[in-house]
């Protein structure tokens, strides 16, 4: 958690039937957004390095309010490169490229899936693992030249 960044606390027990499904959209303006600003977030996504190991040993359990099989986190981005490779495997880039994220009209940021394989490229195995990866629109946050910590969150 950076310096400045506000958590509001999210009692651990929600009123049944209860379920994190925000809209692409609501993800990158509401939360992706306001972290890299350092504003005050409910402290309902935790923040892991989802690509430092294969997916099967990732801390699923701090996140428990979504969907069935589908989890929230935030993470230090991606390399540009098509592969990222990582203990057991590799997650490659989906050919179609970013999709672009719009509200109100305008683009707010982009979803890039990154599908996950076993082995050694190119040769890996597809698993049914995939990330869906948010960035924010780098016109959207204002960042002082200056400040490189911003900077390498949106860029």
């Amino acid at each position: 958690m950076s310096s400045g960044e506000q958590v509001l606390d999210v009692p651990a027990v929600f009123a049944a039937g209860y379920k994190f499904c925000p809209m692409d959209s609501d993800l990158v303006v509401f939360y992706l957004k306001r972290k890299i600003l350092g504003e005050q977030l409910p402290n309902i996504i935790p923040t892991t390095d989802v690509y430092a190991s294969s997916p099967d040993k990732l801390p699923l359990g701090l996140f428990q309010m979504g969907q069935r099989n589908e989890w929230f986190f935030f993470s230090t981005k991606s390399k540009d490169d098509d592969i990222t490779v990582i203990d057991g495997g590799y997650y490659e880039i989906d050919p179609d490229g970013a999709a672009p994220i719009t509200w109100e009209g305008k683009i707010v940021g982009h979803l890039k899936t990154l599908f996950f394989y076993q082995g050694s490229p190119p040769n890996g195995t597809e698993t049914e693992w995939m990330v869906e990866e948010f960035r924010v629109n780098p016109e959207l946050v204002p960042v002082d030249k200056a400040d490189h910590t911003t900077q390498e969150k949106v860029i």
